[in-house]
């Protein structure tokens, strides 16, 4: 073979790499927004499941509070409410003892 020859497929090569390269360099930015994109939707599904997964438990406290009294009753209470006639005592403990204090 001749040298001419020998630099003309060199001279391919070089130019098919720089092109392979050219194309990557190209497509490269589009590549990684499509990553942070596919990242941001599998964050929001994780999202959307726990909203859906809330919203699940909001509905049975509500039916719950629909059709048992018990339950009514128990958050009145929680909440410090109480029946007519009923007397509620709270007691608070504003300055807990330490050892230090006894």
């Amino acid at each position: 073979m001749s040298a001419w020859v020998l630099i003309y497929r060199f001279s391919w090569g070089v130019l098919a790499i720089l092109i392979i390269v050219g194309v990557a360099c190209m497509f490269w930015p589009q590549y990684m927004e499509y990553r942070e994109n596919q990242r941001r939707v599998d964050e929001l599904e994780q999202e959307i499941q726990l909203e859906e997964e809330l919203l699940k438990s909001l509905k049975r406290k509500q039916e719950r509070f629909r059709s048992d009294p018990r339950f009514v009753e128990q958050i009145a209470r929680e909440m410090g409410l109480a029946k007519s006639g009923e007397t509620v005592f709270k007691f608070l403990d504003d300055s807990p003892y330490t050892a230090s204090q006894q």
